[in-house]
């Protein structure tokens, strides 16, 4: 009886270790392509609206497509196999789908417009460090809540109204 209650406990504390390690994935982004930051934007010195075509105009800022990708990369460029593996998305002509890793609730209203083509904050002020990845994230580099949005709102001068945010 003893050993059971043993295994039991044992069981229970497994179960409890795998809960909490899959919780603590749950929404973890992956991208179909090891993209490389730093190589665009610090190397090559790619605009981020270059690949992300509606940052300055939009709500959202766009995801790179196959299209975007295809201006540099018909031919296989360097020796990653990332970049091989973009060449072959772009000569196949099979969809290249980046997957979203920054979100808001839907309740919140933001525009990147407002933020990057009006307010002119460089995209470093709330998605981090991003453009010095060599590998996609997993998750933000950046923990977006209610706090951060007001400590900026209010270090700039901007509204604090609900209203102005939440619809």
């Amino acid at each position: 009886m003893r050993a059971w209650l043993t295994g039991g406990a044992a069981g229970i504390a497994i179960g409890i270790a795998v809960a909490v390690t899959a919780a603590r994935w749950a929404g973890a982004v992956t991208q179909p392509v090891a993209f490389d930051h730093r190589k665009h934007t610090q190397d090559l010195k790619l605009d981020c609206a270059l690949c992300h075509p509606n940052v300055a105009v939009g709500q959202h800022p766009g995801l790179p497509s196959v299209e975007i990708c295809a201006m540099c990369h018909q031919t296989r460029l360097g020796t990653s196999s990332a970049s091989a593996q973009v060449t072959g998305y772009v000569t196949s002509g099979r969809p290249l789908v980046f997957r979203k890793l920054f979100g808001l609730p839907p309740y919140v209203f933001f525009t990147h417009r407002r933020h990057v083509a009006i307010a002119k904050l460089p995209c470093a002020d709330c998605h981090g460090d991003i453009a010095l990845t060599t590998t996609p994230p997993r998750r933000p580099l950046v923990t977006i809540t209610m706090n951060f949005c007001l400590h900026c709102h209010l270090k700039m001068h901007q509204s604090t109204d609900c209203i102005a945010c939440h619809r």
